[in-house]
């Protein structure tokens, strides 16, 4: 005997299929929405601000800086606005200098430096440096020890992590709230499609 196959599937055997399915966008939606709420609880913790523990610790975002070392000194420069912070240790322990003298200049030009904690200086640009390379040369007098260092501070390639890092977090997260977006679009449209199959159902068993 030939049995003869239906390819449509009656909507009582495709009805289980599409709860199920439905049940699964709901869970996929939910674990996308923790994922989003969690990235966004990160994202504003982080920029909630930067815990300055130690005096030499690196800000939170990658500020422009140069490095300068020779055989007694090690000179570390980063640059905010004009605002230029310096740090100085001792080469051989990486002990701060306290006491020095910097006589800096920047592109030939002599800024004055003040001394502003352990090991700590600092000093103001006259004007904000332009895009480019930008000589660096420090005379150090600690005691007995002197010396010249030189180094270059680079500001091509910053602009756009400064860019990303300052950006907001609700900027940050909008490819999260997209998808979820779309995924919410996806269940409601499924809850539609077993809403309709459900009732096509009751009708033909009522008939």
């Amino acid at each position: 005997m030939t049995t003869s196959h239906n390819p449509h599937l009656p909507l009582s055997t495709m009805l289980p299929f599409m709860l199920s399915f439905t049940r699964r966008l709901f869970g996929a939606s939910l674990a996308l929405l923790a994922a989003l709420a969690l990235g966004w609880t990160s994202t504003a913790h982080a920029d909630a601000g930067h815990d300055h523990g130690e005096a030499h610790a690196a800000p939170a975002t990658a500020l422009p800086r140069f490095a300068a070392t020779s055989e007694d000194f090690e000179l570390v420069g980063v640059l905010q606005g004009q605002h230029l912070s310096l740090y100085l240790d001792r080469a051989p322990d990486n002990s701060p200098v306290d006491g020095a003298q910097i006589t800096l200049e920047v592109n030939g030009t002599a800024v004055p430096v003040q001394a502003h904690g352990t090991g700590e200086y600092e000093a103001t640009l006259p004007q904000p440096l332009p895009e480019g390379e930008h000589a660096i040369a420090a005379t150090v007098v600690a005691g007995a020890q002197s010396d010249l260092l030189a180094a270059a501070l680079d500001l091509h390639g910053d602009e756009a992590a400064h860019a990303e890092a300052a950006a907001p977090a609700w900027r940050k997260a909008l490819p999260w709230a997209a998808g979820l977006a779309a995924l919410m679009a996806a269940i409601a449209i499924a809850l539609v499609a077993t809403q309709r199959a459900r009732r096509t159902t009751a009708a033909g068993g009522a008939a």
